[in-house]
């Protein structure tokens, strides 16, 4: 980039943790003082309705009672330990766990920075605590404030760099005859008045989750809910959902068992004032006994599964990374897929993945078994077994039937482990009453809670952290562009992501044991396998049912979705992503199914790293840089926090897409590659 004298300005809209991320990324390369990234004077505008650093959904203001669903280890928003060695950190590059243990003591800190940014800090949080423990949201967002404001801090020391941060939403983003204008939405309660239109030469969007519009169903129920005097809680951020108007006593039919529901699952509960008694003489799945006021409602859940996201392992908490001690994937390798790519060009994932995914599948199923029952195996189990799935020429079908042929001859005891049917444990079963299902459901969560407790002594729960660690790689091959694009619209979106997130993207052990608790006192209720919301005129209620299910319907007059919105640019309610598909400043990843079909992506159309805005008529990229939610056209798992240590192809991706949208900021799109992952 050319020197010159007159100040540049760089507007990042939205301050949460990939707009945060970015900031650390920009005070890293600024700190490695590289001459041509101080030959000009740069403004750095910091624009976001919500508290900066933490954004909307991490809000240290929320409510204590919501937990994260990783351990304490897992996420941070700044390069630490392994990754340092594809990022260079910063000088205020922590992780989460290294911020706990550094902030043990204090309670507060409200001192404000050399920029004029004061946080906001509530009292009462856990700073405390250990690794393997999962905190509550609350105090990541204090992380994150913490790290926004010390980011800040730092850039402003710097000669020739400002931060200013601006409490507002941009409503509007248009080419200007120079760089870009932005139109903030009017506040007219602004003291001193603000300018609401700014200048800027460079755009970073890190714009989280935005409100989206309803599909079909939604809309449907929002006009009954208007014509008949129902209730309709549409897709949302919890943080933003008014849990106390729900009625006491009365049925709530609630869809969607995903980490959602655990949020109000809680609020129905503790949050009403509800209390869980432990017996730690008891069972896992059985050691908590729920006390009820009386204020809670009646929560009736379904989803298409019949069942809620499994608990994660204690293995976990136990591992230096995301996935339990003593797994690896041996049939997943590099070498693999690269032979399959070498030989068929472009992977097709139930091809050329998935058959390499079941296989390390079954191989730590079987494993861990013949460690926990060698006494179910006869001698020369392991090695058949290995041969078996060392063929990868074997479709599933014809696996499976060899695998039960060689368990009947070596092991007669032990069943055949299919982890896709695990997803669907009802699946094809009837139930002659509600009674029987939720007899059902408790036997479920019980055993759920009692594996998860079990750690790597559960064959099933160590399969699922194989999983899980197939899914990072999968995650790190379709952001490299190494993925046909019919397999990930057919395959990966059409099962594989509903399996793994169900399987391995569920709530920590406590939150299991806390359901079956409330089962078993009543407050919550399941509906049984794809259940069928809907409305009945003569009686004046919404309905809920499940074909599975010999039961009358339920009714009730409250429906709520236990869900984020919906993650697709066009569905978008944000006047800024609206505004920039209508200019043509962007426009959605246009995609080819299986049938050779376009259609448009969830996310925006953008060039390889640096993720910069290709606009509708294909000129030159936008000087205006994507980073997160709103990348999910090319890449898999947008909204997964980065991990301490963790691989910058995969893990800790959103950390080097801040890199290159830093350093292209610093030094040009050309330079971004330089000191970063390799690029797509």
């Amino acid at each position: 980039m050319p020197r010159q004298t007159e100040e540049r300005r760089v507007a990042l809209i939205g301050a949460g943790p990939r707009g945060t991320s970015f900031l650390e990324r920009l005070l890293a390369a600024v700190e490695r003082g590289t001459p041509d990234a101080q030959a000009s004077r740069l403004r750095v505008l910091v624009i976001d309705p919500a508290p900066h650093g933490p954004g909307r959904v991490w809000n240290p203001q929320q409510s204590p009672l919501y937990l994260m669903n990783t351990p304490a280890s897992f996420p941070t928003a700044a390069p630490v330990g392994a990754t340092q060695a594809q990022l260079a950190s910063s000088s205020v590059s922590r992780s989460f766990a290294q911020w706990r243990h550094e902030h043990e003591a204090e309670e507060t800190a409200t001192s404000v920075r050399a920029d004029g940014f004061e946080p906001p800090v509530l009292k009462g949080i856990d700073h405390g605590g250990t690794d393997t423990d999962y905190p509550t949201r609350a105090a990541y967002g204090q992380y994150l404030t913490w790290l926004h404001t010390e980011v800040c801090a730092a850039l402003a020391r710097h000669p020739g760099i400002s931060v200013e941060h601006i409490s507002a939403e941009v409503a509007e983003l248009r080419r200007a005859d120079s760089g870009y204008e932005l139109r903030l939405r009017p506040d007219d309660d602004a003291d001193p008045p603000r300018d609401d239109r700014l200048r800027a030469d460079q755009v970073v969007l890190a714009l989280g989750h935005i409100p989206a519009g309803l599909n079909e169903s939604g809309e449907h129920f929002t006009e009954v809910a208007e014509q008949l005097g129902l209730h309709y809680q549409p897709p949302a951020i919890p943080t933003e959902v008014d849990y106390y108007s729900l009625p006491a006593g009365e049925n709530v039919l609630v869809r969607g068992m995903g980490l959602n529901f655990f949020d109000l699952m809680i609020q129905a509960s503790v949050g009403r004032g509800g209390v869980f008694h432990e017996h730690a003489d008891h069972p896992a799945g059985q050691r908590l006994e729920y006390l009820a006021t009386g204020d809670e409602p009646h929560l009736v859940a379904g989803s298409r599964r019949g069942t809620p996201y499994r608990a994660k392992s204690t293995a976990l908490t136990e591992a230096p990374g995301f996935a339990p001690v003593g797994i690896t994937l041996h049939h997943l390798s590099p070498e693999a897929v690269a032979e399959a790519e070498r030989r068929h060009d472009l992977l097709d994932f139930s091809a050329h993945l998935w058959p390499l995914i079941q296989r390390d599948v079954l191989r730590t199923y079987y494993r861990t078994l013949v460690e926990l029952a060698p006494e179910l195996f006869r001698a020369g189990f392991e090695a058949a077994l290995q041969e078996l799935l060392a063929d990868t020429h074997l479709g599933e079908a014809v696996l499976q039937t060899r695998g039960q042929r060689l368990l009947r001859e070596l092991a007669p005891d032990v069943l055949w482990f299919d982890i896709r049917s695990l997803g669907k444990p009802f699946g094809g079963l009837t139930f002659e009453s509600a009674e029987q299902y939720q007899q059902h459901m408790s036997a479920y969560l019980e055993d759920d809670a009692a594996t998860s407790a079990a750690g790597a002594r559960s064959p099933v729960k160590m399969a699922i952290g194989a999983l899980h660690l197939a899914r990072m790689e999968v995650k790190a091959l379709i952001s490299q562009g190494r993925v046909s694009q019919s397999s990930q619209i057919s395959e990966i979106e059409g099962w594989f992501e509903s399996l793994v997130e169900g399987l391995a993207s569920g709530p920590p052990l406590q939150r299991i044991e806390e359901l079956a608790a409330l089962t078993r006192a009543g407050v919550v209720e399941f509906l049984g396998p794809d259940p069928i919301f809907d409305v009945d005129r003569e009686t004046g209620f919404y309905t809920a049912e499940s074909p599975a299910v010999a039961a009358p319907a339920y009714q009730a007059r409250w429906l709520l979705e236990a869900m984020m919105p919906a993650n697709r640019i066009q569905l978008s309610r944000s006047p800024l992503v609206a505004g920039l598909l209508r200019s043509g400043l962007a426009r959605p990843r246009e995609l080819v199914d299986a049938s050779g079909a376009p259609r448009a992506g969830k996310g925006f159309d953008v060039t390889r790293l640096p993720h910069r805005l290709i606009p509708a008529d294909r000129a030159e990229p936008e000087e205006i840089y994507v980073l997160g939610l709103q990348l999910s056209s090319v890449q898999w798992g947008t909204a997964i926090a980065a991990e301490a240590g963790g691989d910058g192809d995969s893990s800790a991706r959103s950390l080097a897409d801040a890199d290159a949208a830093a350093r292209a900021v610093l030094f040009g799109p050309g330079g971004a590659a330089t000191g970063s992952p390799a690029q797509d």
